[in-house]
């Protein structure tokens, strides 16, 4: 059998089931029928292994030069290495939407499993089979990526050249659709939660489900954000291009959800707040997808025009008139009981998902006002960097606010002890914020440095203060106390951990846009340069041939630092050579060397751009806290902790 054969069969098979499964799910429902959902929860395995052999038939196809495959032909090319030829999978529109299918049928595979509620499990599957039959039925009748043809080319150009400069390509988008498809789970218990009235246990049951999918949504950012960094050559890893929003959208209402959904679940409150949230983080996937198939926007990650743009539209209006029609048919059963202190943790977590809210808002806009302004009169606009700093700075100081002070807060009122704890975070932001005006930074940088401090203050007393009255009631050691309530508590240091992730996060991104050394200089070889700090020398030019592509490499010595080796890629199916940026990280700063040209007759000069960044380095140490914290919340917990947990949590309240 052939790749394409095998594919379209595999295909054929997953659709099946997919059929066979979202039927079974209603019988369930219609008729409370457990043997039905037992024959729905079977369909979703045998709807997965059938995406599964779609995949590997697709790969299949592409590892072996199979150019009779359409998408091979368009998109491969036989001197690729192998990790880019499995990578070229998602490097198209046919690709990457049967990657989408093929995590979309894993996971309602994987909710069906988890999925014991014998009044919600039929309508979470039949959500998510619904889902599941959308991207299937593109796949089949759309794009299908196992068209065939009689007269194959001996040979194809390749996937775009920047998918062919950085090994993060072959992990960033798969990263990216755990994230993406796997909001499609809470948003089916959100559903269900509302088709059977059952509107306060869907929130256990979902957010370990989101907390997973926010995981891999915050590593997919930080990944795409390196790509950016060490690939497309201009010394930055976030320009707010629209297909970075798409991501980012998504990221901000699931954070917001991700803390009214702790208020839920601890007081009941919210639950308006939650339905939309859930609802809306899962449209802005689909809503980033359509963004980035549709061909409206210009973006270096985007795809070219096809025909799924009106169709990605189509279900993505249908999404959200299903989500807000049931939230409306219930609204009036759903209104919080309770009553919102506002100095309270509760309170704190209100606001705080009031701002990310609208920081999603602020990208929402700045990502659609260029196209809104063209449909309307023709013009071409175009809002940058300075329109979403503007904002987000204000807002980001806002967030570290709330950010310190929620988790403080007690549940329902403040007391004494929080007072005081609050006092000191105060007197460690105003110091650290004069501290910074001294020293000469920006009012932003120092305020930012503040409220890190004022963050840190939280963490500590977070931290510290039950191992030390745990130590106290005892008299054991700080190290063994310190051991038995972690163990306890792990998934609330978790939080903490996550926290401090994002506030060394801050620290780096306020440094590296605020403080950025960006000079370019023609060089001979052999001269020094002095720049930075260091002393830049060029030793060689040279130049290097591989099977898919030629390259040019400056081989360029930082003092104190080492040789780096910059270079341009020159590959068949462009003219223009891509740089492939070379970047030496140190503790505060980075060395950005980027060859900008060189001569092509005798070789004796080239043009180097340097770009000195502080902290970069910082960022993608944040990215290891926050996806280890993330780790630590979801990671199961043995019987013994999870009651000591329960304890703890009660003793609090």
């Amino acid at each position: 059998m052939t790749p394409g054969g095998l594919g379209n069969l595999s295909l054929a098979f997953a659709g099946l089931f997919t059929v066979v499964g979202l039927l079974a799910a209603l019988l369930a429902w219609y008729n409370r029928d457990a043997r039905y959902l037992l024959v729905a929860k079977r369909a979703a395995l045998l709807a997965f292994l059938g995406t599964l052999g779609a995949f590997v038939a697709l790969e299949w196809a592409l590892l072996s030069d199979d150019f009779s495959v359409l998408y091979v032909a368009r998109n491969s090319t036989r001197a690729n290495p192998t990790w880019v030829k499995f990578a070229t999978l998602w490097a198209a529109l046919e690709g990457s939407i049967l990657l989408w299918a093929l995590l979309q049928t894993l996971y309602t595979w994987l909710a069906g499993i988890r999925s014991r509620d014998y009044w919600t499990s039929p309508v979470v599957l039949t959500t998510l089979f619904v889902i599941q039959l959308f991207f299937l039925a593109n796949v089949i009748f759309v794009i299908n990526p196992f068209i065939t043809i009689p007269n194959p080319p001996a040979d194809g150009p390749g996937p775009n050249p920047l998918l062919q400069n950085h090994w993060m390509m072959a992990v960033h988008p798969i990263l990216m659709y755990l994230g993406f498809v796997g909001l499609s789970v809470p948003f089916a218990f959100a559903i269900a939660a509302m088709v059977t009235r059952r509107y306060q246990t869907w929130i256990a049951e979902t957010k370990w489900w989101l907390i997973i999918a926010w995981g891999f949504l915050t590593a997919a950012i930080y990944a795409g954000g390196w790509w950016s960094y060490e690939v497309l050559g201009w010394g930055g890893y976030w320009g707010w291009d629209p297909v970075e929003n798409a991501s980012f959208i998504p990221w901000l209402l699931a954070t917001a959800f991700l803390h009214t959904a702790m208020v839920q679940e601890r007081r009941g409150l919210f639950r308006t707040w939650n339905f939309a949230l859930v609802t809306l983080a899962f449209a802005a996937t689909v809503f980033g997808t359509f963004l980035t198939r549709s061909g409206v926007i210009e973006s270096v990650h985007a795809f070219a025009g096809g025909p799924v743009g009106p169709i990605f539209l189509g279900f993505l209006l249908a999404i959200l008139a299903v989500g807000f029609f049931l939230l409306g048919r219930i609204s009036s059963e759903v209104r919080d009981a309770g009553t919102v202190v506002p100095l309270s943790r509760e309170g704190l977590l209100l606001y705080g998902a009031l701002v990310l809210m609208t920081m999603a808002f602020v990208v929402i806009l700045g990502t659609l006002f260029p196209l809104l302004v063209e449909a309307f009169n023709g013009a071409k606009v175009s809002v940058g960097a300075p329109f979403f700093n503007q904002l987000f700075v204000p807002l980001g100081l806002l967030m570290l606010l709330l950010m310190g002070l929620g988790p403080v807060l007690p549940w329902r009122s403040a007391d004494s002890e929080t007072l005081r704890v609050v006092f000191w975070m105060a007197i460690a932001l105003v110091l650290g914020s004069a501290l910074g005006l001294v020293v000469g930074w920006t009012l932003w940088v120092s305020l930012t440095v503040g409220f890190v401090l004022y963050n840190l203050v939280a963490l500590c007393w977070l931290a510290f203060r039950p191992i030390r009255r745990r130590s106290l009631v005892t008299g054991e050691g700080f190290l063994k106390t310190a051991a038995k309530v972690f163990e306890q508590s792990r998934r609330r240091y978790g939080g903490y951990t996550v926290h401090l992730g994002v506030i060394v996060a801050v620290l780096a991104i306020a440094f590296s846009q605020s403080y950025r050394l960006d000079v370019q200089k023609t060089l001979a070889i052999g001269e020094a340069w002095k720049a930075g700090g260091r002393t830049i020398t060029v030793h060689t030019l040279r130049a290097l041939r591989e099977p898919y592509r030629n390259s040019v490499v400056a081989d360029v010595e930082i003092s104190g630092i080492g040789v780096a080796h910059p270079r341009l890629n020159y590959y068949r199916t462009s003219r223009t050579p891509f740089a492939a940026p070379a970047v030496r990280y140190t503790w505060n700063k980075d060395y950005y060397l980027v060859l900008q040209a060189y001569d092509q007759k005798g070789g004796e000069w080239v043009t180097l751009r340097l770009v000195v960044t502080p902290l970069v380095l910082w960022l993608w140490i944040s990215a290891a806290i926050i996806i280890f914290g993330t780790l630590l919340i979801v990671w199961p917990e043995t019987a013994r902790a999870h009651v000591a947990a329960a304890v703890s949590e009660g003793a609090e309240a």
